[in-house]
Formats: structure tokens, C-alpha cells, sequence
């Protein structure tokens, strides 16, 4: 009794199929994603709390509750004794705002092309970083140090 075994080649259709198998699943998951959960909406925070607890901790001169008109808190922060505030602009372009009693301008640096802002007042110091093409100025309008261009090296 003689067995015959025949081997079968593959083809680049098969490849092809099996691509397509494995890469339906991933596009869907992608798709629910964005679609179902928002994958692509700005979370916006309210940065009353940060500063609220800044203030309990004994800092003063605090900036404010609100965010320049037609701007977007994205991210508020007290810890460590400093507080972060992150700002989305109206072109959506992003800025750091950093307050401690600690001296900042040694710490919070601005990558090559970013704006930095700095103040400083009594024991206070205040950074303000702003992406490339970023125009924190109507930030620093608002803020009760004020604060002026500074090299960041």
C-alpha cells in the first residue's frame, strides 16, 4: 500500500486572504474606538480643585479659575508643592503653566523653538511654556505675577 502525500504551495492570494482575516478585527476595534468613544474629543478639566488646594497649601497670587477666552483646560494639577495647569489655545496648541515657591527657572525648561515666560514675586515663581507657534500672551495677561520672556537655557 503506497500513501501518497501531496504537498500544497502556497499562494499570494492565500497571504492575501490571510491578511485580510487579521486585519478586519483591528480596523473595527479602531473604528469603535473613535466613533463609539469619542477617541478624538479633547477632555477638558475644571481646574478649580488644583488650585483650591494650592491655596489651602499657603500659595497666593494664584492664577485664575478660568481659562482665556476660546482656550481649553486640559489638565490641572497640585502636587509637590507646584501647580500645573495645561491649556489648549485656540489653534489647539498647547501651554504649561507651572507655579511653586520653589525656584523654577533653573527647572522648568522650554524645548528648542518653544516660548518660555517667566515671574517671579516674593517667594512665588511662575513659568509659562508655549508650543511653537503657540501665543501665550493672553494667558499672561491674566495671571496676577507678571511674567516676561525669558532665555531657557
Amino acid at each position: 500500500m503506497t500513501v501518497t502525500s501531496e504537498k500544497k504551495t502556497r499562494t499570494p492570494r492565500d497571504l492575501a486572504l490571510s491578511l485580510i482575516v487579521l486585519l478586519v478585527p483591528v480596523f473595527l476595534i479602531v473604528l469603535g474606538y473613535r466613533y463609539l468613544y469619542g477617541g478624538d474629543t479633547i477632555v477638558t478639566v475644571d481646574p478649580a480643585e488644583a488650585i483650591a488646594s494650592a491655596q489651602r497649601a499657603g500659595m497666593s497670587q494664584l492664577p485664575p479659575n478660568t481659562a482665556p477666552e476660546g482656550w481649553l483646560v486640559v489638565h490641572a494639577q497640585f502636587r509637590d508643592g507646584a501647580l500645573r495647569i495645561g491649556y489648549l489655545t485656540k489653534d489647539h496648541e498647547g501651554v504649561q503653566l507651572v507655579q511653586s515657591r520653589a525656584d523654577l527657572s533653573s527647572t522648568v525648561q522650554a524645548k528648542p523653538g518653544e516660548t518660555r515666560l517667566l515671574g517671579r514675586s516674593g517667594d512665588i515663581t511662575v513659568v509659562v511654556v508655549a508650543a511653537q507657534g503657540a501665543d501665550a500672551s493672553p494667558l499672561a495677561r491674566l495671571l496676577p505675577i507678571p511674567v516676561q520672556a525669558s532665555a531657557s537655557q
